[in-house]
């Protein structure tokens, strides 16, 4: 009966680190707005100065949001490790599996 016991253990502890694996983003989920462009001439610049400010009002809102994101992408990253060393935790403390004797 134990090695039954030790068997789904084993199974439920492989199923676990099998969904953390596939939990993986696959997409980057973050990303990060891209910065107004000032490196133009400064005809340019002084002609369109009401719209790159509005660029730039645009990009601040936009970094908050991506600096949020960052911190629930980090959050969720301790997690899946605290979740990942529990796993380790009872692998490690778990006996071997003993070979059955012929």
């Amino acid at each position: 009966m134990r090695r039954r016991e030790l068997n789904l253990a084993s199974i439920v502890v492989a199923t676990f680190v099998n969904s953390a694996a596939l939990a993986q983003p696959e997409v980057i989920r973050c990303l990060s707005p891209e910065v107004p462009v000032t490196d133009l001439p400064q005809a340019v610049l002084a002609e369109y100065r009401t719209e790159i400010a509005a660029e730039f009002e645009a990009y601040f809102a936009a970094v908050s949001t991506h600096i949020a994101c960052l911190d629930t992408e980090r959050n969720r990253a301790l997690s899946e490790a605290h979740r990942a060393t529990e796993a380790h935790s009872i692998f490690l403390n778990s006996p071997p599996a003993q070979k059955d004797l012929p």
